[in-house]
């Protein structure tokens, strides 16, 4: 049985797949994601099958990984043919991934097991909090600023300084865009 090479265009709602043999014929197929177990059904266990990393690479790479000899992650940023690419199709994607996996010269992204993709997302989430309150603490100390108000940074953070500044007298328009921000901080402290 001949060896293949499966390059897969992965997206939200379906992927592009290009099967490379030894010989360096190609076919192409698109799937729809809910087709995923009808593709892992034709998959052989000596294939091959590299996937971009996206938002449901677990999801497939769960789904294929028992099935196939091995399974490659790609982060397309570290692999600048598809990330700079000017003919930039999901087939070409495919056949680009399937081409470089057949030679072995794909950079791998190690998949982390559940829990530490589940930490990792929760890690990510706090990041992103954290960074969402700086920002809103930021716009705050730039409406100020705009008035003549210079507050510390730090002085935010109390749920003192934050009333007394919403009992400046503003106008109605920047008092209500303070009481949005405002609140969004305190629900992030």
């Amino acid at each position: 049985m001949e060896k293949r090479y499966l390059g897969i265009d992965l997206h939200r709602n379906r992927f592009s797949c290009c099967v490379r043999l030894d010989n360096g014929r190609r076919r192409f197929s698109e799937w729809a994601l809910e087709q995923l177990p009808r593709f892992v059904k034709k998959l052989r266990p000596t294939d091959e099958v590299a996937v971009e990393v996206t938002g449901n690479t677990r999801l497939f790479y769960e789904a294929v990984a028992p099935h196939v000899a091995r399974v490659v992650v790609v982060d397309t940023n570290q692999f600048r043919v598809i990330s700079r690419s000017v003919k930039k199709t999901d087939e070409r994607d495919a056949a680009l991934l399937a081409l470089y996996l057949s030679k072995g010269l794909l950079p791998e992204v190690r998949m982390k097991d559940k829990q530490h993709g589940q930490l990792a997302s929760l890690t990510q989430t706090r990041d992103t909090l954290v960074k969402l309150r700086t920002a809103l603490k930021n716009k705050v100390n730039n409406i100020l600023s705009a008035r003549g108000i210079n507050l510390p940074k730090e002085a935010l953070s109390s749920e003192k300084k934050l009333a007394e500044v919403l009992s400046l007298p503003f106008d109605e328009i920047v008092l209500f865009e303070l009481r949005v921000i405002m609140d969004q901080i305190r629900s992030l402290n």
